[in-house]
């Protein structure tokens, strides 16, 4: 079965834009190496998860890259969703749109043969997958920044999530990436029945 993988940029104190959506502090500490890691994330994904910001965004940069570079073939050849109720058309080549049924979309999807499934950016969509207990693994590359406000990447939990610490690697610029999964209720019973 399939992952869906949330990548997510975030500050110390838990921020991942500025107050008026600045990202400055991302490119002042990104470097060859983080570079490489993005690349090596999308190597292991076949399918993009966005929300409608993050489209909007993605799809205007990357078309007029079209095949410029890796990257830019990569992201334009990769198969997209969109996740909106606003869009009323995905004109980012192989994108489709989904507005309803979310849940039963994305499990149709982790049940699909293929690679990981990838939320990049998107901060509304990760707090709308975790609330729905879509994603299976969070990587956050943790920077060295302390904004003091913005927008949080997960504001709004409805309920507690217990997670599981996978790995954890330091960059040379100091950006931490911290890898998590979250605690399937089924590996909590088996816990559970082995004490009794």
């Amino acid at each position: 079965m399939r992952k869906v993988v949330a990548l997510a940029f975030v500050t110390l104190d838990g921020f991942t834009t500025g107050p008026n959506g600045e990202t400055d502090w991302q490119l002042h500490n990104f470097n060859e190496e983080m570079g490489e890691f993005i690349f090596e994330s999308y190597e292991d994904a076949d399918l993009l998860l966005l929300g409608r910001y993050t489209y909007q965004q993605f799809a205007a940069y990357w078309h007029h890259q079209y095949n410029k570079n890796p990257e830019a073939a990569r992201m334009n050849n990769t198969h997209k969703i969109v996740f909106s109720t606003t869009l009323t058309e995905a004109t980012w080549h192989n994108t489709r749109l989904i507005a309803s049924n979310i849940t039963q979309e994305v499990n149709a999807l982790k049940r699909q043969r293929g690679k990981n499934i990838a939320i990049v950016g998107s901060t509304g969509l990760i707090q709308s997958f975790t609330n729905l207990g879509l994603i299976d693994e969070y990587r956050l590359l943790i920077y060295p920044v302390l904004l003091g406000k913005g927008r949080r990447l997960l504001h709004n939990i409805q309920d507690t999530q217990q997670l599981t610490f996978i790995r954890s690697r330091i960059f040379s610029n100091g950006v931490m990436l911290a890898v998590y999964q979250p605690v399937k209720q089924a590996c909590i019973f088996n816990i559970l029945s082995a004490a009794l």
